[in-house]
């Protein structure tokens, strides 16, 4: 490998396709011709004598060794995130940033506040779980800094005065224990949705879903609605009901890790398009303290993203 070449280009296209697991959806993303980023991988692999994925009709996926790869490029591209940062006002990183997001990525937003409060003390983080909407109007509102939300596509124009760093495109599925009776399935229709007991999660997303299902198909069986995600995985792990929520939601779920969740796909009308992201006042107060929290954050979960695929 004397000599290789790999410039930063090249890094962001392999970690793009990695999280996209897709040429046509990272060209899409990146705004970058798929040709363009299909050669400038295929140079790679020829440097690295290795191959970093596997192409086939249900899309492309790392290999081990570029699993391996795609690691270690992350973390220099968070590098270089870093080292544009490092000359910024310390002064700039102190104050109070308030960060929220909805449930299933906490875990994340716990171990960032961990990692940012060591590199700067001196900064005070709240971080606080809530729906979409809520965020938005405390954003708006300047009681939150930072949200990691989920928005339809056409409501993005309605953001102004706000800025949306949208991260991946998502979709309700329905969420059971794997030795449910309905695990089995690939898609579910309406009449095996309305048969089973659910568990929902106060959702505004949730919400129209179900009522727009009620409008076409009539009630579902609902247990119970909550706004506490332990309740949700209570009944998830105990194989007590289903539940329906955002899929980007569950791979970062323990249970999900474990193997202990299945998802499904909503046999029913096409869904509104959907976008999960990070969304911040325009505003440039502590404008520095979130764009770091929100790099390390998005670090730590395309890594897990990566590694679990």
């Amino acid at each position: 490998m004397v000599g290789m070449k790999v410039n930063l280009e090249q890094l962001k296209y392999v970690v793009e396709v990695a999280k996209a697991q897709s040429l046509s959806a990272a060209s899409a993303h990146l705004h970058v011709t798929q040709s363009a980023i299909s050669q400038s991988i295929q140079r790679l692999e020829q440097e690295l004598h290795m191959t970093l994925f596997e192409r086939s009709r249900s899309g492309t996926v790392p290999t081990p060794a570029g699993k391996a790869f795609i690691a270690k490029a992350l973390d220099i591209l968070q590098q270089m995130d870093e080292l544009r940062l490092m000359y910024t006002d310390p002064d700039l990183m102190t104050g109070e940033l308030s960060v929220a997001a909805f449930p299933s990525v906490m875990p994340h937003l716990v171990r960032t506040v961990a990692q940012m409060k060591q590199e700067h003390p001196l900064l005070s983080i709240s971080i606080e779980e809530k729906g979409s909407m809520e965020i938005i109007r405390d954003i708006r509102s300047n009681r939150t800094h930072l949200g990691f939300i989920v928005i339809y596509d056409k409501d993005l124009r309605s953001l102004g005065g706000l800025h949306f760093r949208p991260l991946h495109a998502t979709r309700l599925v329905v969420c059971v224990h794997h030795q449910s009776e309905l695990a089995k399935l690939k898609r579910i229709s309406p009449a095996q949705l309305k048969a089973y007991p659910l568990a929902l999660y106060r959702d505004g997303f949730i919400e129209d879903f179900v009522e727009e299902f009620t409008y076409q198909h009539g009630p579902l069986s609902i247990l119970f609605n909550t706004n506490n995600a332990e309740a949700i995985t209570t009944v998830l792990s105990g194989n007590i009901a289903a539940t329906i929520g955002h899929d980007f939601s569950f791979y970062h779920h323990p249970l999900w890790k474990l193997g202990q969740l299945k998802l499904i796909e909503l046999n029913v009308t096409e869904q509104p398009k959907m976008q999960i992201g990070f969304v911040q006042s325009e505003s440039r107060e502590l404008a520095v303290a979130a764009e770091r929290f929100m790099q390390q954050c998005i670090h730590a979960m395309e890594t897990e993203q990566i590694q679990a695929r």
